[in-house]
């Protein structure tokens, strides 16, 4: 079985082939283009064929298309209702797609909640689960009883825009201040590590020596090399998601709890300030819940969107 799957993000897009297995077939990669959606969307149908193509597969092969989108999706798995990072806003996504590529089994849904999905299906998480993002952004998703929730305005699981700094509440894209999103997100660390590097002639050397970039992935160099001030960045944002976690894990009682996104490549600098947190502040029965990185990857969105196929399809 051949699968299409297409997996928007927020800088680069990426389209490929999947069997029923979750195996990866092939993929092609190009950045997004944010400033025309739907001559994005044709991009995309373009790349798809284009892989599909390269593969030896036509188009009339595919058992249909999975669509992973940064933004809320409606409870049809068709209509892309908003993508703050892209200001696109109320795009008819699945239709358009499945007029672009000429395929009518084709449906969309939000990146993360796709990344819960090839875990559940592909890496055979537990039942009960939280999917956590974090990367430029954070973003969340809920499986109970092994399917992933959606609430009533398909906001489930996001985590990223709960409340943790009261105090000196930085403002987030959403329009707030004080989200988890603000204090720990990549961007949050990349902006205090920039800082840093301004203010502490120390780091900019050792940053310089270690050929460290002005970033989230520059401070985790550091910091896994043992340099404190920038452990020290790692320690508040791993206390801010614990924080974040302990309500929603005391609410949901998960199993276990995935992380994944770039950020989370470093889940061990974040890991021992998250977990005090979360075990200080979660219900005593459920402050031991298992916290692991993901084993999908950065391709784990592309597999969820094959498995969002599977799971509509069936």
């Amino acid at each position: 079985m051949y699968i299409g799957a297409i997996d928007i993000g927020g800088s680069k897009t990426i389209a490929g082939l999947v069997n029923e297995n979750g195996e990866l077939l092939i993929e092609k990669q190009i950045v997004t283009e944010k400033s025309d959606c739907a001559a994005h969307f044709n991009r995309c149908a373009a790349l798809l064929l284009e892989a599909a193509a390269e593969y030896g597969v036509p188009a009339q092969a595919l058992e249909g298309v999975g669509v992973s989108l940064p933004g809320m999706v409606d409870h049809s798995h068709s209509v892309l209702l908003l993508a703050p990072g892209a200001g696109w806003r109320d795009f008819p996504a699945a239709e358009f797609l499945r007029e672009a590529l000429g395929i009518r089994a084709l449906w969309c849904e939000n990146d993360v909640n796709n990344c819960a999905r090839a875990e559940l299906r592909f890496a055979g998480a537990p039942e009960n689960f939280l999917w956590i993002t974090v990367s430029t952004g954070i973003g969340g998703a809920v499986v109970a009883d092994g399917r992933v929730l959606l609430g009533c305005n398909s906001l489930a699981g996001e985590l990223g825009h709960c409340k943790v700094e009261f105090e000196h509440p930085l403002p987030c894209p959403c329009g707030s201040r004080g989200c988890l999103e603000a204090h720990a997100s990549g961007a949050a660390l990349s902006r205090r590590f920039a800082r840093l590097l301004a203010e502490d002639p120390q780091a900019a050397a050792l940053a310089r020596e270690r050929g460290a970039s002005p970033d989230a992935a520059g401070c985790a160099a550091l910091a896994q090399a043992g340099f404190s001030p920038a452990r020290a960045l790692f320690d508040r944002a791993g206390g801010y998601l614990g924080q974040a976690l302990a309500p929603v894990v005391s609410m949901l009682n998960p199993e276990r709890v995935y992380f994944g996104g770039g950020v989370a490549r470093s889940l061990g600098l974040l890991l021992p300030r998250m977990r005090s947190a979360l075990d200080a502040r979660a219900a005593e029965s459920c402050a031991g819940v298992e916290i692991r990185a993901t084993g999908l990857g950065y391709e784990a969105s592309l597999l969820g969107a094959a498995a969002l196929f599977l799971e509509q399809a069936q």
